[in-house]
């Protein structure tokens, strides 16, 4: 018996899709997707120019519990900043990191029905 996959997941993997197209589309070198820590998983860490951001990823299909960026809240952004820190330690040598500012996107994305991009709203430096 196979199971179904979490619609969930499936929406989570689309959004991140569209945002790293976004993102490389906007001249910016994506460093790693998906980095997995014990406190969770940051989406995307890209760089343009010497910044370095942190990004997070929110789809979703419609507005009943909000915007989608309205999920990143506080406790989100502590958790999101906790394992940025621990991608800096396991970066610290890179050269290529020396000189960059930091700072936290949020990409929020409104699917349609075929997961494609309705709506695409890229908030820089989020967490201020």
């Amino acid at each position: 018996m196979m199971s179904k996959e979490d619609p969930r997941r499936i929406r989570g993997r689309a959004g991140e899709e569209i945002a790293r197209g976004y993102l490389r589309d906007h001249d910016y070198s994506i460093l790693e997707s998906n980095f997995r820590t014990r406190y969770g998983e940051i989406d995307i860490i890209v760089k343009r120019g010497g910044v370095v951001a942190f990004v997070e990823v929110k789809a979703r299909r419609d507005k009943q519990y909000g915007e989608p960026f309205e999920a990143v809240n506080l406790r989100k952004q502590g958790q999101i900043r906790r394992m940025a820190g621990m991608w800096l330690a396991a970066n610290e040598g890179d050269t290529a990191l020396a000189d960059c500012d930091f700072r936290f996107d949020v990409v929020s994305i409104m699917l349609d029905e075929n997961s494609a991009a309705s709506q695409l709203l890229h908030i820089e430096d989020a967490f201020r």
